[in-house]
């Protein structure tokens, strides 16, 4: 009898912390559950915003260059007055297929520069420009036509830039040893808003061969210099056609200069 009575005794005292222990157990089970489903809700979109985040956070001096739609709609211009105007069909064709091109580039394709580095990314048509500082690299995809590898270039490899032209930008040309050591050149057309680029250019890549003047010297005048037909455009203008062609600092209207 005494035997039994210590059993029992040691029963009673046992069964409460073995309770404790198995609620605890479940209690940990639940909790980890939870947790655990909590993080399998977060959306894909969600995540992404966080890491765009982040990433613009880590980046305060990131520069996204906007889009501009003027090359294209010269083009596009150009098209209309040659074919149903003077019906060459084909000038027609021409440039309104290439002013229809860089028109939709001009909507999605923006240079951005970091800290460290000049990058080319895409972004949806019609989006705004600050989704740009957050986008992949790789949105752009393997820049096969200009020696292959991804948009981003060091501003310490590149070796040269021009802008032609200065006042009326059309082009520009920059030239890296990145891609390859003996020097790769890369074209763009000017998609995005040119003076803009320019100026960004000159404060953060290494100098030019060729000495870049002021923007603030930006015109018409400036631009003709820059090739041997604008020079001889200018010489068979007159006085005052020359003193209109170095106050002409942009496009007429769309500059509003």
């Amino acid at each position: 009898m005494p035997v039994r009575a210590t059993r029992t005794a040691i029963r009673a005292r046992t069964m409460p912390l073995l309770k404790m222990k198995k609620a605890t157990t479940t209690t940990t089970r639940t909790t980890t559950r939870t947790t655990t489903t909590t993080r399998d809700v977060v959306s894909p979109a969600t995540r992404g915003a966080v890491q765009a985040v982040r990433a613009s956070s880590l980046d305060d001096d990131v520069v996204v260059v906007p889009g501009d739609y003027r090359i294209g709609g010269v083009l596009l211009g150009v098209s209309l007055v040659t074919g149903p105007l003077f019906h060459l069909w084909t000038q027609f064709l021409v440039h309104g297929v290439l002013g229809a091109f860089l028109a939709f580039q001009a909507s999605r394709v923006r240079f951005r520069f970091t800290r460290d580095a000049l990058e080319v990314v895409f972004i949806e048509p019609g989006a705004d420009d600050s989704t740009a500082v957050g986008a992949d690299v790789e949105s752009s995809g393997d820049n096969k036509l200009q020696g292959g590898g991804a948009n981003s270039w060091k501003y310490d490899s590149i070796t040269n830039w021009e802008f032609w032209w200065p006042g009326f930008p059309c082009l520009v040309y920059f030239k890296e040893t990145q891609t390859k050591s003996d020097g790769q050149p890369h074209f763009f057309p000017i998609i995005m808003d040119g003076k803009m680029l320019y100026e960004v250019m000159l404060q953060r890549l290494p100098a030019s061969v060729n000495d870049k003047p002021s923007p603030s010297a930006w015109s018409l005048d400036l631009a003709l210099e820059q090739t041997s037909i604008g020079r001889q455009i200018k010489e068979n203008l007159s006085e005052e056609q020359l003193k209109q062609v170095k106050e002409m600092k942009g496009f007429p209207v769309l500059d509003d200069k």
